[in-house]
């Protein structure tokens, strides 16, 4: 696997400086890849956890339906991220993972989490990171879905996105791929898809932003943030001083 292609080694180094020995842990989650087809599912809610998946390319998401037939969508997860890794202490999967996109996935079994754990301490912090990170961002779509209109939800998600591909990729804010449709994004958000309609048909009557099928485009950066009132710091990478502490550890 080529370091320079793992999007996993860009997502967790974001933490901490990692050492050779784990670098060679992390590409070893990705020694199997296969190709997945678009809105494959990858496991069903309440089934036995025996494989997670690193997300090498494309874009997946975790959803439960509730009995009304009403969906949840839970995470968006993008290349880098660890497909269910919040279920790590469980016994089975809290949520339904399937791909939106078409997309090369790395299976590996989870006894590969607790090895790295017990041989790394960076990583494991670095894992604690992301499992911590993932749910921020729930904490913050849940405290924007109670006080935020329908068009502050998207833009506020749409920033999101572009900050989360940023970290992994340079990304070019005024045009960026997000293969999310209106149902979607009201899953995602909890609008129904008709407000999510009128409110993307304002933002671009407002020339802000317009929303295609497989990515955004931005016509004004500075009234998108205004409309999002976007604070990154819940999607930070600062860890108080655990850095400096394992740095001296190592050092």
């Amino acid at each position: 696997m080529d370091r320079e292609e793992s999007c996993i080694l860009t997502n967790l180094g974001r933490y901490f400086p990692l050492g050779e020995a784990d670098k060679k842990a992390l590409l070893a989650l990705e020694k199997s890849p296969y190709d997945a087809s678009e809105k494959e599912l990858l496991w069903s809610a309440n089934a036995r956890i025996h494989n997670l998946y690193t997300l090498k390319s494309g874009w997946a998401c975790t959803y439960r339906d509730n009995l009304d037939g009403v969906r949840q969508i839970v995470d968006v997860l993008i290349p880098g991220d660890i497909v269910g890794l919040r279920d790590l202490t469980f016994a089975k999967h809290m949520a339904e993972a399937r791909m939106i996109t078409k997309g090369t996935v790395c299976p590996f079994p989870l006894q590969n989490i607790l090895d790295i754990i017990n041989t790394s301490t960076p990583l494991a912090v670095a894992l604690i990171a992301a499992i911590a990170r993932q749910e921020s961002i729930l904490t913050e779509r849940m405290l924007i879905t109670v006080n935020r209109s329908a068009r502050s939800r998207i833009a506020h998600f749409f920033v999101e996105m572009y900050s989360r591909l940023n970290r992994v990729k340079e990304t070019d804010i005024r045009r960026f791929y997000l293969p999310i449709s209106q149902q979607m994004l009201g899953e995602i958000l909890g609008v129904s898809t008709v407000h999510v309609n009128r409110s993307l048909m304002a933002l671009e009557r407002e020339n802000i932003v317009k929303k295609h099928r497989y990515y955004v485009e931005v016509m004004d950066t500075d009234r998108l943030f205004q409309e999002a009132e976007f604070n990154s710091d819940y999607l930070g990478d600062e860890m108080c001083d655990l850095r400096e502490r394992l740095m001296m550890q190592a050092g």
